[in-house]
């Protein structure tokens, strides 16, 4: 069953992947730069130039759930974790369940540094 579209290639998605690029978005889009829903996003760009310690991860982990449920309400968050990189990179794991099946799903996210 079809549930959205990729915003990148414009292909049908599964629910789970429509929702992993809903997550994606919710995370790396800062809040207040939306024209018209200003609180959207996640404050994790606040973070970015957090240390990479214990601290900082868990001050990322918990900016992750307050967004996840906050803008994405058929995802329960199970595990949300942080590793980060000597070059400015992290990437934050998540685990939750899909509300509407129970299934569970992993997603991982890419924050900061350049592509």
């Amino acid at each position: 069953m079809t549930y959205g579209m990729s915003r990148l290639t414009g292909k049908k998605l599964t629910k789970h992947e429509h929702i992993g690029q809903s997550v994606t978005d919710i995370l790396t889009t800062p809040v207040g730069t939306r024209v018209k829903r200003r609180a959207y996003g996640s404050n994790i760009f606040d973070l970015v130039d957090s240390p990479a310690n214990p601290t900082g991860a868990l001050q990322m982990i918990a900016a992750t759930a307050d967004a996840i449920a906050r803008w994405e309400p058929r995802l329960e968050l199970q595990k949300a974790s942080v590793s980060a990189t000597i070059d400015g990179k992290a990437v934050v794991s998540l685990t939750g369940i899909v509300k509407e099946d129970g299934e569970a799903v992993t997603y991982g996210v890419a924050i900061g540094g350049s592509s």
